[in-house]
């Protein structure tokens, strides 16, 4: 079985920078766009990393956060939580809501595959051994 990354953005850019960021590797990278997506493929696809954006059509990272802590599998997925470049004066307390909800790391929005590829390198599981998953699904 293939590893997974799970991409929950509405801007279809940051699921195309993650798939070119990863092609190299045994990756496959599925996009979500809203939130009740975002959980379904999660629930199925048993992500090894998921990347959610701050925005998602239907809800939030924060709602997506709050959802995935409710299952002990799921739970202890890493989880690198985006923001908005610049932000408007609160990206601390983004920060601090987003890791007490369980994100792994916040970042902001990548310019380039390589600023994106250094963010994903320390938690991607590059030893062979692919990760119990459970039954896959893609809308692709």
């Amino acid at each position: 079985m293939s590893r997974h990354i799970l991409i929950a953005s509405k801007d279809k850019r940051i699921g195309e920078l993650a798939k070119e960021a990863v092609q190299s590797l045994d990756y496959n990278v599925v996009v979500a766009s809203d939130l009740s997506l975002a959980l379904y493929l999660t629930n199925k696809n048993m992500p090894d990393l998921i990347v959610t954006d701050e925005e998602l059509i239907g809800g939030s990272g924060f709602d997506l956060l709050s959802e995935l802590q409710t299952d002990e599998e799921l739970g202890v997925i890493p989880i690198l939580f985006m923001t908005g470049k610049g932000g408007n004066g609160n990206k601390a307390a983004i920060e601090t809501r987003a890791q007490e909800l369980g994100a792994s790391k916040v970042i902001t929005h990548p310019a380039s595959i390589d600023e994106l590829f250094l963010e994903l390198m320390p938690h991607l599981k590059l030893d062979g051994k692919a990760p119990k998953q459970r039954p896959e699904y893609s809308p692709e």
